[in-house]
């Protein structure tokens, strides 16, 4: 089974703006948002995942430019039409754009590959998702970071096997990272007016009462107790926020589905439940 994802980018412009740019000639899929505008408005990604089988002769699981028209069709002709003249406060949460467009795009041909999933990226920092497997579910996706020292080291080993193994992040002063942590979180709708959506409020509070306020410019190895004996790895880390998460997201109504912890741009570590 292989997988192909294709992202659209795109501002809410005005009506106005979108016949303009459309009048302009063809769509295109270019790296920069469109339609696009210099107007101080949300500038989003949504993305659509197909599965099946390539092509034996094209190798083409799906032409993505099928996608791309897919996606442009809900964006030009359903979601800017609907909430361009609105005012700030009356826009609709993410969670409900991104069920009107699983209901549209699930109708939608891509060749012979099958959906997969629906994602909308309202900011860099932030994503909700449908999967058509667990389609009554949405999740939520959203980043937190802090910065924190550690040093890698078990006692069981000698100083020259634990220089081998870990190399400068075995330095006895420690050094430190600036983490990002992903914490994704779902939960299943329960009427046809139920988008899905999560209280972005509520998921702060939880993570930043039980893992950024707790973590943040502290010494791993030395100022937390989970980690007084346990090597604090970027593995061991996204395992250990996991726990620390779980109960209280169960708590409201939702499962935590995911934690993934970036030590660096370069590496990260996920956990799932």
């Amino acid at each position: 089974m292989i997988r192909l994802s294709r992202e659209i980018r795109f501002a809410l412009a005005s009506p106005t703006e979108l016949n303009q740019q459309l009048s302009n000639g063809a769509e295109k899929n270019s790296w920069s948002a469109w339609p696009n505008t210099s107007r101080i408005v949300p500038q989003m990604r949504m993305a659509v995942v197909v599965e099946g089988t390539p092509h034996a002769e094209t190798g083409y699981l799906c032409n993505v430019t099928l996608i791309d028209q897919a996606l442009r069709q809900f964006v030009n002709e359903t979601l800017i039409p609907d909430v361009a003249r609105l005012s700030l406060s009356e826009l609709p949460d993410a969670a409900t754009v991104l069920r009107q467009a699983f209901e549209f795009l699930r109708s939608q041909t891509f060749d012979d590959a099958k959906l997969s999933s629906v994602s909308l990226h309202p900011s860099p920092y932030q994503s909700f998702k449908i999967e058509t497997q667990k389609q009554a579910m949405i999740s939520l996706t959203h980043q937190f970071e802090f910065s924190a020292a550690h040093r890698l080291h078990c006692e069981t080993m000698s100083a020259e096997e634990n220089l081998a193994t870990f190399g400068k992040c075995n330095n006895p002063a420690g050094h430190g990272h600036n983490y990002v942590v992903e914490v994704s979180v779902s939960r299943e709708t329960t009427t046809e007016k139920d988008a899905g959506s999560i209280s972005l409020g509520r998921l702060s509070e939880i993570v930043n009462e039980n893992v950024i306020n707790v973590l943040d410019h502290k010494n791993l190895n030395e100022d937390i107790d989970a980690f007084a004996t346990l090597n604090p790895s970027v593995e061991n880390i996204c395992s250990t926020i996991f726990q620390w998460l779980e109960s209280h997201i169960e708590a409201t109504g939702c499962r935590l589905s995911e934690v993934k912890v970036f030590e660096t741009p370069k590496t990260w570590a996920s956990y799932r439940g």
